[in-house]
């Protein structure tokens, strides 16, 4: 998961840097990751313990 969550974080710091509005490839990219992570988290803490 620290791999998705790294990926996301150099999108949106690329973006954020950028002069110009994101793509929306990359808008698209950052919600993808972000419906992703949610989805492990969620499948993460639904596991018995």
């Amino acid at each position: 998961m620290k791999r998705l969550k790294d990926e996301q974080q150099k999108l949106l710091f690329a973006a954020a840097e950028s002069p110009t509005l994101p793509s929306l490839s990359t808008i698209q990219r950052v919600a993808d990751l972000e419906l992703n992570i949610a989805a492990i988290e969620n499948t993460l803490a639904e596991l018995p313990s």
